[in-house]
């Protein structure tokens, strides 16, 4: 078995235990390695943020700031694409995993 990745050291808290779950996982798939670490790194940075956003969209929702609301909505979107752009890289998808030539686990 393949020596753990170790996780960044700019992750830490629940950043850390996000990549103590996903990192064992994908380096089980294949999908993982030390040269796209920092795929899954990005990907964990951005999936924090695009929780955060989506806090202040429903804030700015309850509070009947539209304008606000539309601004958190575009960060949201950009986080959005941003995500699923690096969950593909990484495998964790389906059409990724076919792309990359990768095997879900079982």
């Amino acid at each position: 078995m393949a020596e753990p990745i170790p996780c960044p050291a700019y992750l830490a808290g629940t950043l850390q235990e996000r990549w103590e779950l996903l990192a064992p996982q994908l380096q089980a798939m294949g999908a993982l390695d030390t040269l796209n670490a920092t795929l899954l790194a990005k990907y964990i940075l951005a999936e924090n943020e695009y929780l955060r956003i989506s806090e202040l969209v429903q804030d700015s929702i309850k509070t009947g700031d539209a304008e606000e609301a539309g601004k958190w909505l575009t960060a949201q979107d950009r986080l959005t694409r941003q995500i699923l752009t690096l969950s593909a890289e990484l495998g964790m998808t389906p059409s990724g995993r076919r792309s990359h030539g990768i095997k879900a686990p079982r």
